[in-house]
C-alpha cells in the first residue's frame, strides 16, 4: 500500500508507514549525532585553549570549537524538545562551520590535533547536515513540521551508535589522553576501621 504526499514536484509515492517512522526517527538522531559532534568539538577545543604550546591562532580555534560545540549541544536539546529539526538552514552552516574549524585545528597544531576526533566529530556533523538537509526538502511546501515523539528505541540505537563513535574518538583528544587511567585508582584503607 502507498500513501501520497504533495511535494514541490508534485505527489510522490511512498510505500506506507515508511515516511511517518523515518520522519519520527530524524529528530532522536540527528540530536544525539549534534551531542556527540559537540562533544568531540568541546573536546577538541579544550586541548587547543588549554595546552601549554600553541599560539594565538590554537587557542582562537580552540574558543571556536567549545563555542560551536556547546551550540550543537543546545541545538540537539532543542530539536528533541520540539520533537522537529529546529532551524535546519542554521543547523547547515553549523556543521558546515564545525568541519571547518576542526579541520583547521587539525592544520594549525597536527601534532595534538586527533585525526580521529576530527573525522568522528565531521562524520557526525555530516548526518546532522543530512537531517537538516531532508527537513528543508521535506518542509519546502509546508509551513512548518508536525512536532513527532520519538520511540524511546530509536534513541536507544542512536545513543549506542555514537556512544561507539563519540567514546574511542574522546580517548584520542588531547583531554582525554590527559585523563588519569581509571583502573589504577589508590585503595583507602582506614587503619582505626576493621
Amino acid at each position: 500500500m502507498t500513501t501520497a504526499r504533495e511535494g514541490s514536484a508534485g505527489t510522490l509515492r511512498e510505500p506506507a508507514g515508511r515516511s511517518s517512522t523515518t520522519h519520527a526517527a530524524t529528530p532522536a538522531w540527528s540530536a544525539v549525532a549534534a551531542w556527540g559532534a559537540g562533544l568531540l568539538e568541546i573536546a577538541l577545543g579544550a586541548g587547543a585553549v588549554t595546552g601549554s604550546e600553541g599560539g594565538l591562532a590554537v587557542r582562537g580555534i580552540g574558543v571556536l570549537l567549545v563555542a560551536l560545540g556547546a551550540a550543537a549541544l543546545g541545538w540537539g536539546a532543542a530539536t528533541l524538545a520540539r520533537g522537529r529539526v529546529v532551524v535546519p538552514r542554521a543547523g547547515v552552516v553549523g556543521t558546515v562551520v564545525g568541519i571547518a574549524v576542526s579541520a583547521a585545528a587539525l592544520l594549525v597544531d597536527p601534532g595534538r590535533v586527533s585525526v580521529i576526533a576530527v573525522a568522528a566529530a565531521s562524520v557526525l556533523l555530516l548526518a546532522v547536515a543530512a537531517a537538516c538537509g531532508r527537513t528543508m526538502r521535506t518542509d519546502a511546501g509546508s509551513d512548518a513540521a508536525e512536532p513527532t515523539t520519538p520511540r524511546v528505541s530509536v534513541l536507544l540505537v542512536a545513543a549506542f551508535v555514537v556512544a561507539g563513535i563519540v567514546t574511542p574518538a574522546l580517548g584520542a583528544t588531547e583531554a582525554g589522553l590527559m585523563a588519569p587511567d581509571h583502573s589504577d585508582h589508590a585503595v583507602l584503607v582506614d587503619p582505626g576501621h576493621h
